[in-house]
């Protein structure tokens, strides 16, 4: 969470971009430079310096194609480790270290291998889709299965007192405001019980979601700071004690994942700490820190424990805020865009949006290239076999780089052996989109944080923040601004993929081949033969985008459902599907969804 006050004290058409949180307080975690696959926007400067649209470098995804690369270009998927290197065997991560193989730029959009229309025969409507590949077509692969879609979600937590959600209209597909979310996260406070969290919240999973919880901070006492805001540590001698509580409320709560810390990367202000209250910081708030070499630590203790007292409710680590802490030392920054450095509370002081840059990377503190104080909390998990096993899911926040980052090279053999959920993203003060702001241009930049999340960082779940914006007069609502009744764009754009890839029954696939600039495209198919095709239209132009269907049964027809600036989740003309090709019409300035069974 980040720039709310808070009452209790988320690669078609470019390259991918990194994630992480914001450092404002308040419910959700910072915004981040700039929107996936794009070069930075236009639209002025934000409130607070940041500029309020455009992208962040964006890394090259094995799930979309086309575009062109944003400006500055970035990591292609799957590239190198982490700053430093991935930590050396049996020892901390190395120092220093180049870009792995594979790690440089990646160029948006080109031809692709594998899948293609089907070749032969005459015209069919539907069928099967083989053959080879086409380089010249943009290109669903069917047989190229990525990760499950667990599904989509929202929090509730750090809430004004009686306060509650509309669930019915956010957990069910029904009703022109049908946002067919499936996931709820919820908090926990420092005593073990619930941080703010609505009375009637198991109204969600009335209606089937999961619910998963968090914490922000132990006891004031169980830590080296002696206070519960400001970041601080949690003292190794209460590692069994704060675990324990944990899983206690997740168990209690019967929760189906609970997260041991959210935002271990995060501190927020302290004047008497010496963190003054000024941008990119907002408020004082509950906050704890752990290097990575605390975290594993913590993670080991932690499990045994879980299994114990929680033993249905799977384990969430490290949920950093800034998703390139979790592969590395470096910190996002929005310099460029007028805005700020992240806050970076471990001081590595090495700034990039790019987890390959050399120039960046050799800024790095060496306490923090050594390994012993610094982040990168995926590769000191992964080097450490029990810290490792001990967890089940990765937790990520997409904050100020707003972007995805692939799984790298030097962990599990770039496999990835982790389902990645990003719990927690939005508009905050100081980064991009922090608005507030309703319309459709914001509604493109949300989809594509998601898209991000989805093709290059591979994750199965992403989740907003809140309803609302609770405290201040920012993007942290994903339907309503401060006081406001209308509806945000965004609210349908992030529709175009909760309504229709369904949770638990779809697995994102291959996109492949070129597509026009500023389009991205991303691919789902389900478990009963439907097939889920989103595409984002930046542009001020209508566009035709020539879709072929490979590796698989073709739908006969793809049915579009638009959302625009006069539209939400529109249903068009379905498009036919002919020798496994459809045309995909794509309005001006939308989000529009596919869906073929």
């Amino acid at each position: 969470m980040r720039n709310a006050v808070i009452s209790s004290l988320v690669l078609v058409g470019g390259l991918a971009a990194l994630g992480c949180s914001s450092d404002t307080p308040s419910g959700g975690s910072g915004g981040s430079p700039g929107s996936v696959g794009g070069s930075l926007g236009s639209g002025g400067t934000n409130k607070g310096g940041a500029t309020s649209s455009g992208g962040a470098p964006g890394a090259g995804g094995a799930l979309s194609s086309g575009g062109a690369p944003s400006a500055g270009g970035a990591p292609a998927a799957g590239g190198a480790p982490a700053a430093g290197g991935g930590p050396a065997a049996g020892g901390a991560p190395a120092a220093g270290g180049a870009p792995a193989a594979g790690g440089g730029p990646a160029t948006g959009g080109g031809p692709a291998t594998g899948g293609g229309p089907a070749t032969g025969g005459g015209p069919a409507t539907g069928g099967s889709g083989g053959g080879t590949a086409n380089p010249d077509v943009l290109t669903v692969q069917l047989g190229e299965v990525r990760q499950i879609i667990r599904g989509f979600g929202i929090n509730a937590t750090i809430m004004p007192s009686g306060k509650s959600l509309p669930w019915q209209q956010l957990f069910s597909t029904e009703g022109k405001d049908g946002l067919g979310l499936s996931i709820l996260r919820i908090g926990m406070n420092e005593k073990g019980g619930h941080r703010d969290v609505p009375s009637d919240f198991t109204q969600a999973k009335t209606l089937g979601a999961k619910i998963i919880g968090s914490c922000w901070t132990a006891p004031a006492d169980w830590k080296d700071n002696g206070k519960t805001t400001g970041g601080g540590h949690l003292k190794a001698d209460r590692y069994d004690d704060w675990a324990t509580m944990i899983a206690e409320y997740a168990a209690t709560n019967n929760l189906y994942a609970m997260s041991i810390g959210n935002e271990t990367d995060f501190a927020s202000c302290s004047p008497s700490q010496g963190r003054a209250c000024s941008p990119p910081l907002t408020d004082e708030y509950e906050s704890m820190v752990y290097t990575g070499k605390e975290l594993a630590a913590f993670v080991k203790v932690a499990g045994p424990i879980f299994k114990s007292k929680a033993p249905n409710t799977k384990m969430i680590a490290p949920e950093a805020s800034l998703w390139i802490h979790v592969w590395s030392n470096l910190s996002p920054t929005n310099k460029a865009g007028g805005g700020y450095d992240s806050s970076d509370p471990l001081g590595c002081k090495c700034f990039s949006n790019d987890l390959n840059d050399a120039a960046a990377l050799a800024k790095c503190d060496t306490k923090c290239t050594t390994g012993e104080a610094g982040y990168d909390y995926g590769h000191w998990l992964a080097k450490d076999k029990a810290a490792w096993d001990a967890f089940d899911i990765l937790g990520v926040h997409e904050y100020e780089s707003q972007i995805g980052y692939a799984w790298p090279a030097d962990v599990t053999e770039g496999k990835r052996t982790k389902e990645v959920w990003q719990t927690e993203m939005s508009g905050v003060m100081y980064w991009p989109e922090q608005g507030p702001s309703t319309d459709i241009n914001n509604g493109i930049a949300v989809a594509k944080w998601i898209h991000s999340a989805l093709t290059v960082g591979e994750a199965s779940a992403w989740l907003y923040w809140w309803y609302e914006a609770y405290y201040q007069n920012d993007n942290e609502g994903l339907a309503l601004t401060k006081g406001g009744t209308s509806i945000a764009k965004r609210y349908y754009t992030m529709g175009n993929y909760s309504r229709y890839i369904r949770p638990d029954t779809f697995h994102a696939v291959k996109v492949a081949g070129p597509a026009p600039q500023k389009v991205l495209v991303s691919a789902y198919k389900g478990d009963a033969g439907e097939v889920v095709v989103v595409a984002i239209n930046e542009t001020n132009a209508a566009v035709e985008v020539p879709i072929a269907i490979t590796g698989g049964t073709a739908p006969a027809s793809m049915t579009p459902y638009v959302t625009s600036s006069a539209q939400n989740w529109t249903a068009g003309t379905a498009a036919a599907v002919t020798n496994g090709s459809f045309k995909a019409a794509l309005p001006a300035t939308s989000v529009t969804t596919f869906v073929g069974k």
